[in-house]
């Protein structure tokens, strides 16, 4: 019983639990059961790179971390143009997803995918806009973004935060569907107006091709989503060097994006190699631990993008041999799930100094007091009162993390983008912090100079070029 109790629970329902909401873990399940959303999306958006992965983005989260469906409805017939699922038709990656093709049901949060402004028929309803690296979610009767430049990585942004603003909605939060929230990809800092147009911001032509992924979790399955969104010529040209040790368990699926029904036991490895070679990507799997003894080899990718929550791990990582790191850190309790911090190396500051041994990395709470404190909230107690779960059990359960999809899309749109912008001549951010709950106060610290990319590159696809998926074609729309 106590394995399955600490190995199955649903990472989000973990919220309610830590922070009181719920009463037992069949509660905070139940409460979980109850969030539903209901997403649509018209003809012209649906023709769209952008939209269609805001559309999947927001699905594939939802269908997660929101237990009572996702149902979805509008243009869906519209020729598939992103290659992160199979099928002919956008319909046919919603149901690959799990979605439920129907009408917006009574009360249902309602997210509109692009459009404009328009009167809101539900008590909560928001859009999604994008436009190029900008992306984000504005109340449905407000003007937002025109969409002039095609990049689906602000698409898959403004998906996630779709997601967040319902989870907050439901989860009574007053003001979610009452504000506007985004960013710019390529102007992280809070200083940038993310619904104003920024001149500076290039044409995507170039992407690169070439990435070790440490770690394929819950940031890991995120990342390579979000690559998947990339418009790449031929996925053949893109290798993906997958590092991971570990096998999905009965939770994973409820962070991991890549994980479905029935991977449970599968080396997470396997799982992120079935879907990219199914993608048309090249991979390589590495089971090893990525610890001091690992080095990176002159022919291996020098890119890597790090999801691991491990401090040692964390502490090497410009020490392995990569050219570029880009790493991100979430937060972990009821308080601070929704916190995101992003490092890049190399730095002026050593990995080894922003993980120091034997000291508590800066991104982590004190796990020792917050277990102490979390088994005294009523669901620990009937747990223990139960016999379900003894002390050591409670210990365990405390210890595991709260966690939720749309977090980490955030985030890995950020770093992906980061990616690109490196390779589009960009200064590298090299340490930023944001919060879903107040994503107009963050802050980002860019590096003064360009990087020279010593990475492998690709060419992004040109317009009105057709994609084979799976033995499927659909077509791009047009991009300017």
């Amino acid at each position: 019983m106590r394995e399955a109790i600490v190995d199955s629970l649903n990472r989000t329902a973990k919220l309610f639990i830590d922070s009181g909401a719920a009463a037992s873990v069949e509660e905070a399940m139940a409460k979980l059961g109850t969030f539903t959303m209901h997403l649509t999306i018209d003809a012209a958006a649906a023709a769209t790179p952008t939209y269609q992965a805001a559309l999947l983005t927001a699905l594939n989260c939802g269908l997660r971390s929101l237990l009572g469906g996702v149902t979805v409805d509008g243009a869906l017939d519209a020729p598939l143009v992103t290659c992160v699922t199979g099928g002919h038709t956008l319909g046919d990656a919603v149901i690959e997803l799990g979605g439920i093709v129907a009408p917006c049901p009574p009360d249902a949060p309602l997210v509109v995918i692009g459009g404009g402004a328009k009167a809101a028929p539900a008590k909560f309803a928001i859009r999604t806009t994008c436009d190029g690296w900008r992306g984000g979610i504005v109340p449905l009767a407000d003007v937002g973004l025109p969409l002039h430049a095609e990049f689906a990585v602000s698409g898959a942004l403004a998906g996630a935060l779709a997601v967040a603003e319902v989870f907050a909605h439901l989860n009574g939060e007053a003001m979610a569907g009452h504000r506007s929230i985004g960013l710019s990809l390529w102007h992280l800092d809070s200083d940038r107006n993310w619904l104003q147009p920024h001149d500076d911001e290039p044409m995507v032509v170039d992407l690169p091709s070439d990435f070790w992924v440490i770690g394929l979790g819950h940031l890991g399955q995120a990342y390579l989503w979000t690559i998947g969104l990339l418009p790449y010529a031929d996925p053949g040209d893109v290798r993906l060097f997958l590092q991971d040790v570990d096998r999905a368990g009965k939770s994973t699926r409820s962070t991991s994006l890549l994980t479905r029904t029935g991977d449970e036991r599968r080396l997470k490895t396997r799982i992120c190699a079935d879907w990219a070679e199914q993608r048309g990507f090249a991979t390589a799997i590495i089971e090893r631990r990525f610890d001091s003894d690992f080095r990176r080899s002159a022919v291996e990718p020098g890119l890597a993008l790090c999801g691991v929550d491990n401090p040692d791990a964390r502490r090497i990582l410009d020490e392995a041999g990569f050219t570029m790191v880009l790493e991100a850190g979430l937060g972990n309790g009821a308080e601070d799930f929704r916190l995101i911090r992003v490092h890049s190396f190399p730095a002026a500051k050593r990995a080894a100094a922003v993980w120091p041994a034997n000291a508590q990395p800066e991104d982590e709470s004190d796990n020792g007091g917050r277990a102490a404190a979390l088994k005294y909230q009523p669901a620990y107690l009937d747990l223990r009162d139960k016999g379900d779960l003894d002390e050591c059990g409670l210990t365990r359960l405390a210890d595991v993390a709260v966690g939720a999809p749309f977090v980490g899309v955030t985030a890995a749109a950020i770093i992906v983008a980061q990616a690109v912008r490196a390779v589009a001549g960009g200064p590298r951010v090299m340490v930023a912090n944001l919060d879903l709950r107040s994503v107009d106060y963050r802050s980002a610290l860019t590096a003064p100079d360009a990087d020279l990319i010593t990475f492998a590159t690709a060419k992004a696809r040109k317009p009105w070029r057709p994609i084979t998926l799976l033995g499927t074609v659909g077509q791009l729309a047009k991009q300017p």
